[in-house]
């Protein structure tokens, strides 16, 4: 049976991802059923850690593609794609892996196409990589610290850019259940990293520690932050859900647009839900996304008043915080404990479905059961189906054809912990898929038969039928 693995402090990134790609569709005729996507070419990258389900990085380029994974041995490696070259480049640098799912990589150019690379942490001393070169992965060597202050416990590396363009990078400083939320900010003419806060964003005054998304920019022109805390490494201990707001990624204010001073604390916050410990709120089941007028949406998860885990969504209205469940499910998944486990909830956060209508997409896993749910887009409540488009009242041509899409979902190994991942990322207009495999959530320990025996990480390259790169 698929599983989907989370880690109880951030969801992986690389457990399923489906990527943004290019969705612009040439001309076709009606009754045309050739499938859209034609496979172009398949390569082998390398062979990749399977011993835990971890998140990889991808980063297409104006000159190449860049990939961030841990190879078999357990070594943190960057590939790169030159398309002049039409090969892939390896660069292993000096840090392993071990068992822990939270050890994602994750990787960043700056304005003078300078490649930052940091993980391989968790709740441990800074790992990070600093090329010398533009677009050149052999001159990454590792920076022993960026300010020198507070990098002894990071977990969670982030690369991300303001407005302005300049480059952030966030982490928690601490532990699970007592951490704070650090921004730095990069300098490209003295190569320095400084503060771009003064204090923590987030500040569990050491009682607890945030767990967030975003930030997330809307049509407003601010940053979108959502965020539950949490008392301790239990994940059972999650609780009220919040909200905050920035212009500038250095001042924020609330839904009401007050001000909120910095560092945000449990009392200073905006709570959207509040809901206690043992309520149902699990940080990697919390969605960030906007309704057709650009208003920010959150949905989340809480028990019923019979135990049952449900779906819920919240938006602010008029200063006011409306919170509409979106389910009715028989789901006693009483979740516990830390490290990563499998989950028996996924979802998406809403999108615009229709002029009046929104939607989000679930699974039950265990039921092995998918779907979609249909919100009205002023009152949240469920409705039924959108209305069909009638733009798309001609069936859809199939994206693969059965050979590509076998080939896409096939297990390499037959060792039955493994499972499929991939991402998908948009290259000149093709659609690459990465595909590897990993294992299910095993609480961040070691595979009781040790690791499996090595596969591959793998790209497929796709074209539009009928056209070439």
């Amino acid at each position: 049976m698929k599983r989907m693995v989370f880690v109880l402090d951030v969801l992986v990134g690389a457990v399923f991802i489906l990527g943004v790609f290019c969705q612009s569709v040439s001309s076709l005729a009606a009754d045309d059923n050739s499938p859209v996507w034609k496979l172009r070419e398949r390569e082998n990258i390398s062979d990749v850690w399977n011993g835990v389900s971890v998140g990889f990085k991808f980063v297409p380029r104006s000159d190449a593609v860049y990939v961030a994974f841990y190879s078999y041995d357990r070594s943190m490696t960057i590939g790169r794609y030159a398309f002049d070259e039409g090969k892939w480049e390896l660069k292993k640098l000096p840090t392993k892996i071990e068992w822990d799912s939270h050890n994602y990589v994750d990787m960043a150019f700056d304005s003078d196409g300078i490649l930052h690379v940091s993980g391989n942490m968790h709740a441990s001393p800074l790992v990070y990589f600093r090329a010398s070169k533009p677009n050149d992965i052999s001159t990454l060597e590792r920076v022993a610290q960026m300010t020198g202050d507070r990098e002894r416990h990071t977990t969670y590396p982030r690369f991300l850019n303001d407005k302005e363009g300049r480059t952030l990078f966030t982490y928690r400083d601490g532990s699970s259940g007592n951490g704070d939320q650090i921004w730095n900010v990069y300098d490209e003419k003295s190569r320095t990293w400084s503060r771009l806060l003064k204090t923590p964003l987030f500040d569990g005054e050491g009682q607890m520690n945030a767990y967030f998304v975003g930030p997330a920019l809307g049509k407003d022109g601010y940053f979108h932050f959502a965020w539950v805390w949490r008392d301790s490494p239990d994940c059972a201990t999650n609780h009220d859900l919040s909200y905050v707001r920035s212009p500038d990624l250095r001042r924020f204010e609330n839904s009401k647009g007050e001000p909120v001073e910095l560092p945000i604390t449990l009392k200073t916050g905006e709570i959207v839900a509040p809901i206690p410990a043992g309520g149902g709120l699990l940080n990697p089941l919390v969605r960030l996304s906007f309704d057709q007028n650009g208003r920010p949406v959150l949905t989340y998860t809480k028990y019923d008043d019979a135990g049952n885990l449900q779906i819920w969504n919240a938006r602010s209205e008029n200063g006011q915080w409306r919170c509409v469940p979106c389910t009715s499910w028989t789901l006693p998944w009483r979740f516990s404990g830390g490290g990563s486990i499998p989950t028996e909830l996924t979802f998406s956060g809403v999108s615009v479905a229709s002029p009046t209508t929104l939607a989000l997409s679930y699974e039950l896993v265990k039921e092995k059961k998918r779907g979609r749910i249909f919100l009205d887009s002023e009152t949240l409540e469920r409705v039924d189906a959108a209305t069909p488009d009638a733009k798309r009242t001609v069936e859809p041509r199939p994206e693969y054809s059965p050979e590509d899409a076998a080939a896409l979902n096939q297990i390499e190994s037959d060792d039955p912990r493994l499972l499929k991942k991939s991402t998908t990322i948009a290259v000149n207009g093709e659609r690459w898929i990465f595909r590897w495999e990993g294992p299910d959530a095993n609480r961040d320990r070691p595979l009781p038969d040790g690791a499996p025996e090595a596969t591959q990480l793998r790209v497929f390259k796709f074209t539009r039928e009928g056209e070439r790169p």
